[in-house]
């Protein structure tokens, strides 16, 4: 990690950022002007893909809570509140025909709501499985393999619908465990690329919360509560934590 920058906001490059770049730059290569949905956008990733849409001249519009809405609107984004609006709607409503990107991490039958949200040709990044965990296990409250199973085989078919039925509206699955593996070169040259951006104050991680490393379980349990705006870190040492209360 390069000299001079604020540990907590250097680890959360190396998750949240490192995901937003990668489906940005590598997933689907955004271009400036093209615009972008992004859901959960007042969270860790959400508010990543923000900042690094914005530094791209993307035309961004995320949903997030009420209470999520003045942060998502300083970020250069049109929030839209989820639990009070229909965003298939709010965003044809806006852009008349679509966005060119759905970033989802949500998943399950919200991937299909998303591809409805795209115009022609547009893409669905999908990554992450929100909606089918609740407290670390299933929604269903069940922790089987074979309801991850089925949610794998659900998702595949998403994948294949997206070629095959007409409007070349596709489902773009993204792991950042997968591509670290395959090329770990490139999940090097995007951390550097990261730390570079945050060096030069281009981009700024939202810290929620700091939490001791003896308080854990307590930060576990907020973030299991969601409604989190930005990312909640671990620190060792009470430095740490007065460099984020300043």
């Amino acid at each position: 990690m390069p000299s001079g920058l604020d540990a907590a906001e250097a680890v959360s490059l190396i998750l949240n950022y490192v995901t937003a770049y990668q489906m940005l730059h590598r997933s689907v290569k955004v271009r400036p002007g093209q615009r972008v949905l992004i859901h959960g956008a007042a969270g860790g990733v959400g508010s990543a893909l923000l900042q690094l849409g914005r530094l791209a001249g993307l035309e961004m519009y995320g949903t997030c809570s009420s209470r999520g809405a003045p942060v998502v609107s300083d970020l250069g984004t049109i929030p839209i509140d989820y639990q009070n609006q229909d965003f298939v709607k709010e965003i044809h409503r806006l852009t008349g025909q679509g966005v060119d990107v759905v970033f989802d991490s949500i998943g399950g039958t919200h991937i299909w709501r998303s591809r409805k949200a795209l115009r022609r040709g547009g893409r669905v990044v999908a990554y992450g499985l929100t909606s089918s965990l609740r407290g670390g296990r299933l929604a269903s409250g069940r922790s089987g393999g074979r309801h991850r199973y089925r949610a794998i085989l659900i998702f595949g078919l998403y994948i294949a619908g997206g070629w095959l039925l007409p409007g070349r509206k596709r489902v773009v699955p993204y792991s950042i465990q997968t591509l670290k593996r395959l090329k770990p070169a490139l999940f090097r040259q995007d951390l550097i690329a990261l730390f570079e951006l945050l060096q030069q104050q281009k981009i700024k991680p939202l810290i929620a919360r700091r939490f001791p490393l003896a308080e854990a379980r307590d930060a576990h349990e907020l973030l299991g509560k969601g409604g989190v705006t930005g990312k909640i870190v671990l620190v060792s040492n009470a430095s740490s934590l007065e460099s984020g209360a300043a």
